[in-house]
């Protein structure tokens, strides 16, 4: 009952500690909200929100229900990171941009934020309908499983109970059939069913679910010790059995800390930090305008051609200018740009315009007159980045023109509207810029002209397309992030349009651009990824890439970390060639076979978003059992968790996800084990099983050793017990039964022993430290390798149970030997043990019956210690590595010993232990022997080590646990 009690509550505790995913929920909805009802703006609770409804939404707030935009301020933005995990800010729109509900514009989505603007929205999905409603039900639609863990012990369980319940049965069948007619007075009923039972608690180890509990505690503890919290102790031992692991990319293997890494103009390249300390001054004469006709015309602009005909100039121009990201500082941000190159002023925005703006503080701090130059110039208009487009656009004027009259300007432009064949009679507006910073694919059939180094200008044909096109593959190949800096004058801007009309205007005007340089932004690896994937793959597991970001940078990343090693990158073409589908016929390999040999050769594949759309089982088959580096990119929530089924369901694969936003916990929860960061989403937390609390991908490695540890000490601890603390009692009550003997212990010793003294001595076997090959195994098949198979078994009953129980029962009779009671004199007794038996009173054979009881129990104790020090090492030699020193000690060991030895000595001398359950001191003869015992047992696993080292394909070694 005690037992049933605390291991009862200590899992209803942990259970209760990890179910509050809805509490998190609920702090990610509005409270309340503004609505127009019945021609009234009116405030109500979020939750009286009905479809139709019109929301009013401004900077700051947050949407309380998926609404379809049809009013906005030409600045809206919405922060998504929530449910996308990308922190890049979304622009507003009134028309759909995309397919997907999480790409498009024109949709405000519950939970996300307001970052800049306002809008009204119609309300068309509430609750469970709404898409952070369906992620959140697709997290929670995975039904209860049991972990390996509980597994092994659910499958260990129903073989004990079997063999337990048959021998209770097998008890009372002997009665009922055989001794109560054969030896009358031998046994009574209610004797007969307690004996029984006997047969049914001495069987089974009372003191496993205290040690697996504990022993999972332990590894718990340590592992918190790296910050790795581990919300349910069940699932670590799932850790051990991990065969792959798909990693999320940003903020999981990069830092999250982009910065401009290279820049480039056509006949020139630099590394950003070059760029700043050595080429600034270089860069710094300016190019005078030469005569219209002249061979150098094509290199020299005129000052409408270009912004500046200094290059630093124009790119700091454009990088200040053209950017979504702020300095946080309340005060005039050129402040901030003077400050030093290594100082970091606080920015506000997604990372890439964060990084942007971070190189055009450090130009300032090197070139005043680049800050200067800026400082003219103010924001007209602005189109911000969309992914539809993979472009922002703004609009700037010089001060000293920004008090014109636009109605002039308006007139003149509609003028030349209506005459677009004859442009020269409308004025322009000199001092008007257009600045475009976007993906260098879409922005280069724009661009009409490219800059030089120098500032001077050419035009942008089909060499110098290939020579940017080129760099930019280099550069993606490289893990950077490409973005295209282009600029236009735009001298008939009008200003006096409404911004939805504007913005069409300027859509029409994206042609003819010049293109100043391009960017490489790179967002590093974390310094610890390489070396822990390489630990990870090292211990076979398989590590793939599941990423929302683009084909060319996962792919480079990738190779940086380590995840892809191969110069060849198969794609979706290889998989569905001929070669590989006849070498892989459609439903020839069993499930459980579909992962490649470990003598094939590593092949490496990279698949999209839309390619996981569109395979299909066969397709699965190929890639699981044909490639070993997988990266996955472009791809949403949905398909991350096809990702995950698809692999768990062919190879044995036991899958681990890592990820941190609302958008991977359908993927985290479908996983075997969800891996989730700490500074990850509440939701992404409560779905995931293991939460990294500093964010240390260096972790995982130790996870996996801790789930492999635990699994090992488990099987240790399971070893430890039942040769003793379950046999040798089980033998104990055996030869009661079925041959007519007093009992040699117990009942109150068989519980005691098995809750106490076992328990003590595996604690130091819970504390145990990772054998030198663990990570170099492969990892656990949970299908096939089972906590308690055949040779643990073999191990239990034929090994070392086979020498424990007859040196307690020979302790016994040599007891009896010394009172005068032969071996038959004891045994096949039966009902003779009564009052005169060989010339005894009924008090001096029940004397004799409880000090041979104790007399079993001590050896059972001392035994102990030889079958504790012959299991803590599979195949290593106790001389190589003992509990005393060594990089195995282990003072636990000794400590439990001691321990052990003193719960012994307090059953047989407590004295109200003697009174209640009949225990007595022991003659000093019989504290010796047993100790030699388990010196014998040590000894003889000694020899088996030694013949499982010598021979390792022999019947020995394959016999060995």
């Amino acid at each position: 009952m005690i037992v049933i009690i605390v291991s009862a509550t200590f899992y209803a505790l942990v259970d209760w500690n990890a179910s509050r995913i809805m509490k998190s929920i609920k702090s990610l909805i509005a409270e309340e909200a503004s609505v127009i009802r019945e021609g009234k703006q009116q405030l109500v609770p979020a939750n009286d929100i009905v479809v139709g409804d019109i929301v009013v939404l401004s900077t700051g707030e947050r949407v309380p229900a998926d609404l379809r935009i049809v009013q906005m301020s030409s600045d809206l933005k919405f922060d998504r990171s929530l449910l996308t995990g990308e922190s890049d800010m979304v622009p507003g729109s009134l028309d759909s941009t995309a397919d997907n509900a999480l790409e498009t514009r024109n949709l405000a989505l519950t939970s996300t934020f307001v970052t800049q603007g306002t809008c009204h929205g119609i309300v068309f999905a509430t609750g469970d309908r709404t898409v952070m409603g369906r992620l959140v039900s697709m997290s929670g639609e995975t039904k209860f499983k049991l972990t390996t863990i509980q597994k092994e012990i659910w499958f260990f369980t129903k073989v004990i109970s079997a063999v337990a319940l048959s021998l209770f049965c097998l008890s009372l069948l002997l009665f009922g059939v055989w001794l109560r007619t054969s030896y009358p007075g031998y046994d009574t009923v209610s004797i007969a069913i307690v004996n029984s039972i006997g047969c049914l608690t001495a069987f089974v180890p009372q003191g496993l679910p205290v040690c697996v509990a504990l022993s999972l505690t332990v590894i718990a503890r340590r592992m918190s010790k790296r910050h790795v919290l581990v919300k349910n102790l069940a699932t670590i031992e799932t850790l051990g059995c991990i065969s792959v692991l798909c990693s999320d990319k940003t903020g999981t293997l990069t830092a999250g800390k982009m910065a401009v890494e290279s820049v480039a103009f056509l006949d020139a390249a630099y590394s950003a930090k070059d760029f700043i300390a050595n080429f600034t001054d270089a860069l710094s004469c300016t190019i005078a305008p030469t005569s219209t006709g002249s061979a150098s015309q094509t290199r020299s602009p005129s000052p409408l051609t270009s912004f500046s005909s200094n290059p630093v100039h124009v790119l700091h121009a454009i990088t200040r200018l053209c950017n979504g990201a702020k300095f946080a500082s309340s005060h005039d941000s050129s402040t901030n740009e003077k400050s030093t190159p290594d100082s970091e002023p606080t920015i506000k925005g997604d990372p890439t315009d964060t990084a942007i703006l971070k190189f055009a503080t450090s130009l300032s701090a090197v070139d005043s007159t680049a800050r200067e130059n800026s400082g003219k110039y103010v924001k007209a208009f602005e189109i911000p980045f969309n992914s539809k487009n993979k472009w922002m656009m703004t609009v700037v004027r010089d001060t000293s023109v920004a008090a014109m009259v636009d109605e002039v300007g308006d007139a003149a432009i509609e003028k030349k509207e209506s005459r677009k064949r004859e442009p020269d009679v409308v004025p322009t507006q000199e001092g008007t810029w257009m600045f475009v910073k976007g993906a260098p694919d879409i922005l280069f059939p724009a661009c009409g002209t490219v800059m030089l180094s120098d500032g001077s200008v050419i035009p942008f044909g089909e060499a110098e397309r290939e020579r940017l096109g080129a760099m930019q593959s280099e550069w993606s190949s490289e893990g950077q992030r490409v973005l295209a800096l282009c600029q236009k004058p735009l001298p008939l801007f009008k200003s006096s349009l409404p911004p939805s009309d504007l913005e069409e205007s300027l859509y029409s005007d994206l042609h003819s651009l010049t293109l100043v340089a391009l960017v490489g932004i790179r967002d590093p690896p974390r310094e610890d990824v390489p070396s822990a994937i390489e630990v990870i793959r090292r211990a076979g597991v398989r590590v793939f890439m599941v990423t929302g970001d683009f084909r060319l940078t996962a792919v480079a990343i990738a190779r940086q970390v380590g995840i892809v090693t191969q110069q060849q990158i198969d794609t979706i073409a290889d998989v569905r060639s001929p070669v590989l589908s006849g070498k892989f016929p459609s439903g020839t390999i069993p499930a459980p076979l579909i992962k490649p040999s470990p003598d094939d050769p590593i092949r490496s594949l990279v698949l999209t978003g839309e390619d996981v759309t569109s395979l299909t089982p066969h397709d699965w088959d190929i890639i699981l059992s044909h490639y070993t580096e997988l990266v996955f990119a472009r791809t949403t929530p949905d398909q991350k968790m096809k990702i995950v089924e698809s692999i768990k369901a062919r190879g044995d694969n036991t899958v681990a996800v890592t990820g941190d936003g609302v958008n991977d916990a359908p993927a985290l929860k479908a996983a075997d084990i969800g891996v989730a960061m700490g500074a990850g989403s509440d939701v992404a937390k409560e779905a995931a099983a293991l939460v990294l609390l500093k964010n240390d991908f260096a972790s995982i490695p130790v996870a996996i050793e801790m789930g492999r540890l635990v699994f090992d000490n488990l099987k240790k601890v399971t070893l430890y017990l039942m040769p003793v603390g379950s046999y040798t009692e089980f033998m104990a009550v055996l030869s009661n039964v079925l041959l007519g003997m007093q009992i040699p212990l117990s009942s109150y010793l068989q519980v005691c022993f098995s809750i106490t003294n076992d328990v003590v001595m595996s604690i130091s076997l819970m504390y145990e430290k990772a054998e030198a090959d663990l990570m170099l195994r492969k990892p656990r098949n949970a299908r096939t390798d089972r906590l308690t198979d055949w040779r643990l078994f073999f191990q239990i009953y034929l090994f070392l149970g086979l020498m424990a129980w007859p040196c307690a029962m020979s302790m016994w009779f040599v007891y009896m030997r010394q009172q005068g009671l032969g071996f038959y004199d004891v045994i096949l007794v039966y009902n003779k043990w009564s009052d005169g038996w060989k010339g005894y009173t009924l008090d001096e054979l029940t004397t004799f019956v409880n000090r041979g009881q104790c007399i079993y129990y001590v050896t059972m104790v001392f035994i102990q210690y030889g079958s504790l020090l012959a299991i803590r090492n599979r195949r290593v030699s106790i001389l190589h590595s003992n509990p005393l020193w060594g990089p195995r000690r282990n003072l636990l060991v000794p400590v439990g010993m001691i321990g052990t030895a003193l719960i012994a000595v307090v059953n047989l001398y407590g004295p109200g232990l003697q009174k209640v359950f009949s225990t007595t001191p022991i003659p000093r003869m019989f504290w010796g022997p047993p100790f030699g015992f388990a010196l014998g047992i040590l000894c003889m696993d000694e020899v088996r080590k030694a013949c499982v080292r010598a021979w390792p394909n022999s019947f020995i070694a394959k016999m060995a646990w």
